[in-house]
């Protein structure tokens, strides 16, 4: 009976333990789809700058979890639009964006980090994420977003990316990332009015049944630590 519970024990400490961690930094520029501006799906920029810091844990070859903590800028101006609509209405906004998020990634080859055999691997991932933005509004007659407060959502992160050994203990990795958010004023085109402000803003526009997405293109570099063995067969 002894030796069943020390092996209760023991067991979960093997696993936490042999799981391959990874901290490191991601960079690179976003851009934004909504109702201002450009509508390309995926053109980064360095007028919007991103920065994400991660951790993870990758408890087995094909399975990981990392948690995020980022600062990105999102900008949009309906002059560079290829739309006569957008560029006959002329308004811009900046906003900046502080997130957190929460992502499992799956690699689509085994990529076990104390074999060098598995040196790179395409990966997907999904998760939960919760963003600070700028609440904005564009005061009658003007074209440019002013800023009122400080609001807060939830968003989906989804994405794709690939990575590749640098040696023994670093990764390096390239991923573009969609975030759709479930807020539809990110650009002030859909604004949440408080009585404290003194100027009336202009009514809302553009399509009220489509939220704004973040684009985020980058580069990743990690660190990874941590020795041991994965639980063969898990996932």
């Amino acid at each position: 009976m002894l030796r069943v519970i020390l092996l209760c024990l023991i067991i979960p400490m093997i696993f936490v333990h042999a799981q391959y961690r990874e901290v490191g930094l991601i960079l690179g520029g976003t851009n934004y789809i909504g109702e201002v501006g450009k509508t390309t799906f995926v053109q980064p920029s360095l007028k919007s700058p991103s920065a994400t810091l991660f951790y993870k844990s990758n408890f087995s070859p094909r399975f990981a979890f990392r948690v995020e903590l980022g600062l990105s800028t999102i900008q949009g101006i309906d002059s560079l639009s290829t739309e006569p609509l957008r560029k006959e209405r002329a308004n811009s906004f900046s906003n900046s964006i502080n997130h957190t998020s929460a992502i499992l990634e799956v690699n689509y080859f085994e990529m076990d980090l104390s074999d060098f055999e598995s040196s790179w691997s395409p990966y997907l991932f999904a998760g939960l994420s919760y963003i600070k933005y700028r609440d904005l509004y564009y005061p009658i007659g003007e074209s440019v977003a002013n800023y009122q407060y400080n609001d807060f959502s939830f968003a989906i992160p989804l994405g794709v990316g690939v990575k590749t050994r640098l040696g023994m203990n670093f990764l390096l990795g390239f991923e573009i990332k969609a975030l759709y958010t479930f807020s539809d004023n990110l650009d002030g085109s859909f604004p949440t009015f408080v009585d404290e402000i003194d100027q009336q803003p202009a009514p809302a526009f553009g399509n009220s049944l489509s939220n704004d997405w973040i684009i985020f293109s980058g580069f990743s570099l990690s660190y990874s630590f941590g020795r041991g063995w994965f639980i063969e067969g898990l996932l």
